[in-house]
């Protein structure tokens, strides 16, 4: 295993993928200077693929452009003797799918809908991104799903990789048709290869509103057909019940994300968070960032304590 690329020691892997490894790491720099970091390669042999190469080369281009407290952050991009590395800020906590795995009741809704409302701030924040002649991006991120929703222990809420992203200034265009994402958090008009925006990603975030307030999942999980059938019949069952006691409120508002019409959802994800607010405001939730940190902080704990549960990531980038 590579202990050191660049200015940056590699400590532990993370995770291994089609397209290479993710790596626990850390900044070093002079007089003792230490920084943890995420640290992202892809082998050689892949950048010889050139349409590998320029999704690779153009996540880290376009998520370098996106500075906003609830999208994960990029550090560095190089090459080295084995390939290339993308350097990413570290989130130590889980991602959102861990802590649902590892919840045994659904998180208070105040909580719920706090995290929901940062992801949508997230991706109202990318949707609005420009280049830098001024221009937008029209930016889609295309995968919002709970494995790219990060939670941290101080209770920082940010959205990853944007490596499958849709986007003005991409280098490489995937063909017309294709389809790119994770089937049970994709619009309907994702599964069919019709042209995308934003409200797209609304649609995901509609599916992780239904999924982080019920702590149940939305579409199949078991065959990617089926949920995209279900998406494509526009079958979206009463959230009280899965929950008891659910706010009718609240159900009106995951009906309006998760309308199949991308006319009749709501058209951006700040139309939606602001709902979130209102709703927020008049059940009187207090939407703290602070109870999303003793959450995650609380799982992490246990995870640590109780090796026989199911342990969420712990870092994630």
């Amino acid at each position: 295993m590579l202990t050191r690329v660049g200015r940056y020691e590699v400590d532990q892997l993370i995770a291994r993928g089609g397209m290479g490894e993710v790596y626990l790491g850390r900044m070093v720099g002079a007089h003792g200077f230490e920084r943890p970091v995420v640290i992202k390669m892809i082998r050689t042999e892949l950048l010889a693929d050139e349409r590998v190469a320029l999704m690779f080369v153009d996540e880290a281009r376009i998520a370098a452009g996106l500075h906003h407290r609830n999208i994960v952050q990029i550090i560095d991009f190089d090459l080295f003797e084995g390939g290339a590395f993308l350097v990413c800020e570290l989130v130590e906590g889980c991602d959102l799918g861990g802590l649902l795995r590892f919840l045994h009741a659904p998180p208070r809704y105040d909580i719920a809908v706090s995290i929901i409302a940062e992801i949508g701030t997230g991706l109202e924040a990318a949707h609005e991104a420009t280049a830098e002649d001024g221009q937008p991006l029209h930016l889609v991120h295309r995968d919002v799903s709970p494995s790219n929703v990060l939670l941290g222990i101080h209770g920082e809420v940010k959205v990853a990789d944007f490596g499958v992203a849709k986007a003005r200034s991409r280098s490489y265009h995937t063909v017309s048709g294709s389809v790119k994402g994770k089937a049970p958090y994709m619009a309907p008009e994702q599964i069919l290869g019709e042209p995308l925006d934003r409200r797209a990603d609304v649609f995901s975030l509609g599916v992780l509103l239904f999924e982080v307030t019920t702590r149940t999942r939305l579409y199949s999980a078991k065959s990617n057909a089926v949920a995209m059938r279900q998406i494509l019949e526009g079958e979206v069952p009463d959230p009280a019940e899965r929950r008891s006691g659910y706010p009718p409120e609240l159900a009106q508002i995951v009906r309006r994300a998760l309308a199949r019409d991308p006319a009749r959802r709501y058209q951006t994800a700040r139309a939606l968070v602001d709902e979130l607010d209102q709703l927020a405001l008049a059940r009187r939730w207090n939407m703290s960032r602070a109870a999303i940190g003793d959450l995650v902080r609380t799982v992490k704990l246990r995870a640590e304590t109780d090796p026989g549960t199911p342990t969420p990531e712990r870092r994630r980038a």
